[in-house]
């Protein structure tokens, strides 16, 4: 008899993983581009400033002077464990599925590779949406809220680029305000402080709004002064939509209309929140080093009862319960968004 194998196993549950399609995100996809999987749980994470310090000049009797070197600090962090299960019962495999004809010939075993396969979708999906959410946190806030169930920490980066306009230097201020030069001081802040060019803005749906509706913006964009700055809509994947560029500044203007579902700041109102603070301006880089990092995942062997750690992004698992007869279906991972460059960035509230 010809050796079966469980949809259940493991390899099988990883190889499915591994082919189902990504759900691609704006901000990971865009400046969180390295990875690395960790074979422990927790994480080292290096955080690096730099500085301006120019080469000291000696007598050639005397030779070298000893520097110090470029400051970096190192955390360790151990990334939340995000682990969304579902639940198939015998009703599950045993009735069609959404969409099946009602005189389908697919048998109960057919039915349950099916489902999970979604179900896998599904889990994976609600995953990649928390990783983006770590992101747009990092960069919009330079922290990183874990509140879950027996979870209530915060990740705090020390990001301190900030600036919070007021009274007539909000941009919805059309007289006094000045957009173009509030970019062009963050800008310069960064290049400063942090030793790269921002070449991407992101706007969130307010800031945008006051932006291109703003007189001196209008102005910089007259005919007349196209090599200046131009303003192209058009829409992107992953719900990201060009908007423009500041070719004077060598940066490309873009919004992210983007949200996701609180249902743990109160589970009694859950609250549908923008990624990107429509109030908010992002100043970013594509050439600073920021990462997604992943922890080690541990399981328990069904079989030996052993506990057994995966370096994987994505680890599937599944268990049994009898009464009632329900099996459940776990996607675990470890994820954490980690900017090391913390002074590369820039963040404005402008409305």
């Amino acid at each position: 008899m010809a050796n079966e194998i469980s949809i259940y196993n493991p390899q099988t549950m990883g190889r499915l993983v591994e082919k189902l399609p990504q759900e691609r995100t704006f901000l990971r996809d865009t400046f969180f581009r390295n990875e690395e999987i960790f074979t422990t749980e927790k994480v080292n994470v290096d955080y690096v400033k730099g500085n301006r310090k120019v080469a000291p000049i000696v007598s050639r009797l005397v030779g070298g002077k000893i520097v110090p070197n470029t400051g970096y600090e190192t955390k360790s962090y151990k990334p939340p464990l995000v682990a969304p299960e579902v639940i198939t019962t015998v009703d599950d495999i045993l009735k069609r599925l959404p969409g099946e004809s009602l005189v389908s010939k697919i048998t109960p075993e057919q039915r349950a590779v099916q489902k999970m396969a979604k179900d896998f979708v599904m889990l994976e999906g609600q995953i990649v949406r928390r990783e983006e959410l770590m992101c747009a946190q990092a960069l919009f806030t330079g922290k990183i809220e874990l509140i879950g169930d027996g979870v209530n920490e915060q990740l705090d980066f020390g990001f301190e680029n900030t600036e919070k306009l007021a009274g007539q230097k909000k941009w919805t201020d059309q007289e006094h305000s000045d957009p173009i030069k509030d970019i062009e001081r963050w800008r310069k802040e960064v290049q400063k402080k942090g030793f790269v060019n921002c070449d991407v803005a992101i706007m969130g749906s307010d800031a945008k709004d006051a932006f291109i509706n703003h007189p001196k913006v209008k102005e910089l964009l007259d005919v007349r002064n196209y090599n200046l700055a131009t303003i192209k809509p058009k829409e992107l994947p992953n719900g990201a939509t060009y908007i423009g560029s500041i070719n004077g500044l060598g940066m490309d203007i873009y919004t992210y209309n983007e949200w996701y579902l609180d249902d743990w700041t109160d589970p009694n109102t859950p609250t549908t929140k923008p990624l990107v603070p429509d109030n908010a301006v992002g100043l970013l880089s594509t050439a600073a080093n920021y990462s997604m990092y992943y922890g080690a995942i541990t399981l328990v062997d069904d079989k030996t009862k052993d506990f057994r750690t995966v370096a994987e992004k994505y680890v599937p698992d599944t268990y049994v319960e009898r009464r009632p007869v329900r099996r459940f279906l776990n996607l675990s991972s470890a994820p954490l968004a980690v900017p090391h460059e913390i002074d590369s960035w820039y963040v404005g509230e402008v409305v």
